[in-house]
């Protein structure tokens, strides 16, 4: 019983480690930025009232997470996936305060 849950464990292993490599393949991490930042844009268009920070957010992390296959949807946390946005929004914000990824938005 064991070893055949061995097996199993190691095929899964194996099949979740041929699909990131094929996932890569297709899009890279810097393509996967950009597809977040167009839904930045995208909630900053759409989400006109003032105070919808956190809402804009929300829409844009829901998004965003859809976009990536349902496989690395259960490996990345919604909280994980919101903080690696954040990052990303940061820099954004940090770039266009003086075109420089300097911290001096802070």
């Amino acid at each position: 019983m064991n070893m055949s849950l061995i097996v199993i464990t190691i095929f899964f292993a194996v099949l979740c480690f041929v699909w990131a490599v094929e996932y890569f393949r297709t899009k890279t991490l810097d393509d996967i930025r950009m597809d977040v930042y167009k839904l930045f844009l995208k909630a900053e268009h759409d989400f006109k009232e003032s105070h919808a920070g956190k809402q804009k957010m929300k829409w844009v992390i829901s998004k965003a997470r859809g976009l990536l296959p349902v496989w690395m949807q259960m490996i990345i946390t919604e909280e994980m996936f919101e903080n690696i946005i954040q990052y990303w929004f940061d820099g954004i914000k940090d770039l266009l305060d003086d075109g420089k990824l300097n911290g001096m938005n802070k």
